[in-house]
């Protein structure tokens, strides 16, 4: 993973633990969609909005289920540019 990798999983990271209002020790644990606390269906749209405020982004509504960790975020985001 390069460098530049590394610093989107780790913005990403931080807008995830921002959106649901959650400890930074608690992201020691993988994000998910279902296993992280608060990031449930409602949890998820505070993400998808955060994720998207980072990194001036839209994504498409039908992308949105697509959304479900940091990996399945970051290839989004690549694909998006």
């Amino acid at each position: 993973m390069s460098a530049s990798e590394k610093i989107v999983e780790q913005r990403i990271q931080e807008a995830v633990i921002r959106a649901l209002r959650i400890s930074p020790q608690s992201s020691s644990m993988p994000l998910r969609m279902g296993s992280t606390p608060g990031w449930d269906s409602m949890g998820h749209m505070s993400v998808v909005m955060e994720l998207e405020k980072e990194f001036q982004v839209r994504f498409p509504p039908y992308k949105l289920p697509e959304l479900m960790d940091v990996p399945s975020i970051a290839r989004m985001l690549k694909d998006a540019k």
